[in-house]
């Protein structure tokens, strides 16, 4: 008797833990994306935020003067702004306002916050990582280096409902550089009331103090656990939005993601680690995706710090890397080796440099450069930090390329892996020898990547600059000749690839797993900026 009880409850459980439904699926009953991102994300102010995965959130909580397309790369549709138009040059736009939009809170949005936010970022206390994403406004660099006053800068309120932005040159492609979140607006009277606008240190983000205009607010956030966010009662479209709300999962190691949505807590995952590929495609078929991504891998380098201020030592690094083995045995192909920086696209393409055909060439040359420098054969060579992140990707990246380099240099270069944070912060500050990084574009146009290497950019973090690399950007923002535009932008790629403060490595396509049960509406992008207020949750 005893033992057909204990079968019987054994029984019971396990058909009750049969039947049990996964997070993936009792989010998806109650219309809720369940998204992987990455990493915890270090803010949501548009002005202090530089990493995709904040700023993929900040585009669901706060919307700009346009919006991106659901349905094909590259097109933008009207956000706040319902019209605009320009001068024939394109160097004049005025923006026309939405009359209905609002904030969050109900107090009217109008011109003067767009005003007000671009002021805050180009503020020179403010000290705004992604201040220059501004630069193309008239006399935008020169007030962000203190050099004039803010009456000089080319952002007018003509009046509440009218915006008129005047830019240094022609710039016919402005509707895209509005995609990124530094052009969206903030709300003044928050900001003002939680802290000014030059402190730092607002709590106005806070999910109890938050006001948006996007899609979406903040409603409630877990650190390193979740955050979430629910549909703003007030967006100017509201009864577009296909889901009930997101819930942005930080999950930076690839194992744990994929396990997770293996395991029916995900409908869609931030990467699939390259360890994995193989094994994921053949279990996860139809939901496996291996997408085009407008994205660069590469390795900066300190050129203030002992040998690397030396360019044959930063040749010699260069060429002793093995692309073509790190590709296909580490990334496992969810890549392409190469030596330029910015990806091929939009009618734009850079061509390296004369190097050496082969791989033993290449490190022929490797090996001499370091000897003119000083180093024969490694020797007297100081021990240098290569900085990664804590995913395992990084960690067997750098691992590989630290054995190439020892084999070919004789060099011994040690290993720092750091959780983002302070990832992010020692890498702002310089506070590296060599530093794993990317960079994935933050609207569909060279530009994004070439503007990185401007003497002293936000994000350059090499202290490497160049007034011959400053005056082809210059130059490539002041020509409304596209193909004029073109050249300026890759002399300028040129000249910072034979200087060598970055070590490129390839050009990264994105493989994610996305749920083809539960998630529909979904368009694969470049940028990786699909308005996730588009997306359908289905149960």
């Amino acid at each position: 008797m005893k033992r057909a009880i204990i079968a019987l409850l054994l029984g019971s459980l396990l058909t009750a833990c049969g039947e049990r439904k996964s997070s993936a699926e009792r989010f998806a009953e109650d219309g809720i994306l369940l998204l992987g991102n990455n990493s915890e994300p270090q803010s949501q102010d548009p002005h202090k935020a530089t990493a995709v995965a904040d700023g993929k959130i900040i585009c669901t909580l706060l919307e700009g003067l346009v919006r991106p397309s659901a349905t094909t790369d590259g097109d933008v549709l009207p956000g706040v702004a319902e019209r605009w138009e320009h001068n024939e040059s394109a160097d004049i736009w005025t923006f026309h306002l939405n009359r209905d939009a609002k904030w969050s809170d109900g107090t009217p949005l109008t011109a003067h916050d767009f005003v007000y936010a671009y002021h805050r970022l180009l503020h020179p206390q403010f000290a705004g990582k992604y201040a220059e994403m501004l630069y193309p406004l008239l006399h935008a660099e020169d007030y962000n280096k203190g050099k004039c006053d803010w009456q000089q800068v080319g952002a007018k309120a003509l009046d509440e409902h009218t915006l008129q932005l005047t830019l240094g040159g022609p710039t016919p492609h402005l509707p895209r550089l509005l995609l990124h979140f530094t052009w969206f607006p903030v709300p003044t009277h928050k900001v003002e009331a939680l802290g000014g606008m030059l402190d730092r240190r607002s709590l106005w983000t806070r999910p109890e103090h938050w006001v948006g205009n996007g899609a979406y607010v903040l409603d409630a956030h877990r650190f390193n656990d979740y955050l979430s966010v629910k549909p703003n009662p007030l967006y100017l479209r509201k009864g577009e939005l296909r889901n009930k709300g997101i819930r942005f999962l930080p999950i930076v190691n690839g194992y744990t993601e994929t396990r997770m949505y293996m395991g029916g807590k995900l409908h869609i995952t931030n990467n699939v680690p390259p360890e994995m590929l193989s094994y994921t495609r053949g279990k996860c078929t139809q939901d496996y995706c291996q997408d085009p991504y407008y994205c660069a891998i590469f390795y900066r380098l300190n050129t203030t710090r002992g040998p690397l201020r030396d360019l044959r030592v930063r040749r010699a690094l260069h060429l002793a890397i093995n692309r073509e083995a790190l590709v296909g045995k580490v990334v496992r192909g969810a890549g392409k080796p190469t030596t330029v920086f910015t990806p091929p696209g939009a009618g734009y393409a850079v061509h390296p440099s004369t190097e050496p055909a082969t791989q033993e060439e290449r490190e022929a040359l490797a090996r001499k450069l370091l000897a003119d420098a000083g180093y024969p054969d490694g020797k007297g060579f100081p021990i240098l930090e290569l900085m990664t992140t804590s995913r395992d990707v990084q960690r067997v990246m750098a691992e590989t390329i630290q054995a190439m380099w020892e084999k070919v240099l004789g060099i011994h270069i040690d290993i720092r892996s750091c959780e983002w944070t302070a990832y992010k912060a020692a890498q702002q500050n310089m506070e590296y020898d060599i530093s794993s990084s990317s960079w994935s574009g933050d609207y569909l146009d060279p530009a994004t990547f070439v503007e990185l290497w401007r003497s002293g950019g936000g994000n350059n973090c090499t202290g490497w600059g160049s007034p011959e690399c400053d005056a082809e950007l210059t130059a490539a923002r002041n020509t409304g000749n596209a193909d004029e535009r073109r050249a300026h932008l890759q002399r300028a790629e040129e000249l910072m690839l034979q200087a060598q403060p970055i070590l490129p490595l390839y050009h990264s396509e994105r493989t994610y797993l996305r749920s083809s049960r539960h998630i529909g509406g979904w368009q694969p992008r470049l940028l990786d900026n699909f308005p996730l207020d588009a997306v359908q949750v289905k149960p």
